[in-house]
């Protein structure tokens, strides 16, 4: 009896600790909902509203995907976040930035595996130490420059970890998924995310997807110009 619960308290906490994370990301979103909930414990839970699309969308052209939508997820926050429970407070409605990770098992003291980690209101304004430029190796033979914002960036993954997210393009005015394969650009984009000012955003496409979700990688944010000298 005692190695069987020695063998169910492992199982349970291996449940609990050992999957892990499944993806923790940033992202712009505009939180709807709020309520403090839980029935054993108690977190607070609510509704958020980020940007997607409808993967089925027929588009001919990588310049004809894809048409802006909003879906709902449902977040937890654990009760002891209690500056990031006042920041949604004080900001339902409204256009905020928010660090999250996804659970690869929902935790035993939220009630979703979606937990928001930490809030924030936008800056206007670019600190004078911001590169307005920031360029990395291309990492395919097709390049292309857009003007828009990054909305959502992941690092995800189990056994092999990748950079995911969507942007924006604000000429064309559609969402597009983008992956990206350089930790330091993933890191800038990160910081840029926390300002209102959009950039030209150079993507490089390569025949070879590899690991990552898309053929498709940012190699150059630059707040002045189109990037890679492209018109």
């Amino acid at each position: 009896m005692k190695h069987l619960c020695s063998i169910i308290i492992f199982f349970f906490s291996f449940s609990l600790y050992g999957f892990g994370t499944y993806a923790e990301g940033r992202a712009i979103v505009k939180v709807i909902k709020l309520t403090s909930g839980g029935i054993f414990f108690e977190s607070f839970e609510g509704t958020l509203e980020i940007a997607s699309f409808d993967s089925n969308e027929k588009c001919e052209n990588f310049e004809d995907c894809y048409t802006p939508q909003v879906k709902q997820v449902d977040f937890s926050v654990r009760i002891e976040n209690k500056e990031t429970i006042k920041f949604l407070k004080d900001n339902l409605n409204k256009v905020i930035l928010i660090d999250y990770k996804i659970h690869r098992i929902e935790p035993i003291t939220l009630s979703t595996s979606f937990e928001i980690l930490k809030a924030y209101p936008f800056k206007l304004n670019l600190p004078p130490d911001f590169p307005t430029k920031f360029i990395v190796k291309k990492t395919g033979s097709r390049n292309f420059s857009f003007f828009g914002k990054v909305l959502q960036l992941e690092y995800r993954g189990t056994v092999v970890r990748t950079f995911e997210g969507i942007y924006y393009d604000r000429q064309k005015d559609k969402i597009r998924l983008i992956s990206i394969t350089n930790a330091d650009m993933a890191n800038y984009i990160r910081k840029s995310m926390e300002y209102t000012k959009e950039y030209h955003i150079g993507i490089s496409k390569s025949i070879i997807k590899g690991f990552r979700e898309t053929t498709f990688d940012i190699f150059e944010i630059n707040y002045l110009e189109a990037a890679g000298g492209i018109e």
